[in-house]
């Protein structure tokens, strides 16, 4: 996901080393998603409640989030993603060496990261997504701006909340699978935080009948990643 800034003459210098800090960290994002999954051989098991698919959300808080500000975010990311018919259990995990209980359903893993530095006059990148890992990192000190000064404590969990929604919504659908509406959008501006801060964004219903059908995207079989960015 990225945010979109002015100044396109610096982009090629800050995609190279935005890139460089990605690989990096993704690299040792997949190794923490190999070793919980060898802690939990039935993990990739997908089950199903009695109004559509249901998945887990183990949750790995490195930037150390507030606890209140991410629960808040796990609840709205939870609503967007019910009301596309898909159910999440959201599992809080420790960042040490402690095991991590499991739920219902395809398990997925999510990291919240400081995020690399990066240029506030350009496209921020608020996060990506892995899909053959499952892995999903959010860059909780890049996300979205909110016009019109300081944001509360409310609206950062709601934006929070949507971006988690989005990386999700990836590892769902497929790397590649962006709209050009909803809460799937590549780049958010204004327009697309003031929607979000309103509880508007949402998946379109195709992309919620594809969710609920299991159905991912033959493209998004890859080893690729997909940023979302903001402006």
């Amino acid at each position: 996901m990225k945010t979109k800034h002015g100044n396109r003459g610096l982009k090629a210098t800050r995609n190279r080393n935005s890139a460089g800090c990605q690989f990096k960290l993704g690299f040792l994002l997949v190794g923490l998603a190999v070793l919980i999954r060898l802690a939990h051989p039935a993990a990739a098991l997908a089950s199903e409640t009695d109004n559509g698919p249901a998945i887990t959300v183990l949750v790995f808080n490195y930037r150390e989030v507030p606890v209140e500000t991410l629960v808040k975010a796990e609840r709205e990311a939870g609503r967007i993603l019910d009301q596309a018919g898909v159910h999440v259990t959201w599992r809080d995990c420790p960042t040490g060496n402690e095991t991590c209980r499991k739920g219902p359903g395809r398990v997925f893993f999510m990291a919240m990261m400081a995020g690399p530095m990066q240029n506030k006059f350009l496209d921020t990148v608020s996060g990506y997504a892995v899909l053959p890992d499952r892995l999903a990192v959010v860059y909780y000190d890049y996300l979205p701006r909110i016009t019109g000064g300081r944001s509360s404590f409310s609206d950062t969990a709601v934006i929070l909340g949507c971006v988690i929604a989005h990386e999700l919504g990836h590892l769902l659908l497929g790397t590649h699978r962006h709209s050009i509406a909803g809460i799937m959008q590549e780049r958010w501006g204004v327009e697309q935080t003031r929607i979000a801060l309103m509880s508007r964004l949402s998946f379109l219903p195709e992309e919620a009948r594809l969710m609920h059908a299991g159905t991912v995207a033959p493209e998004a079989k890859d080893n690729s990643t997909s940023a979302l960015t903001s402006h």
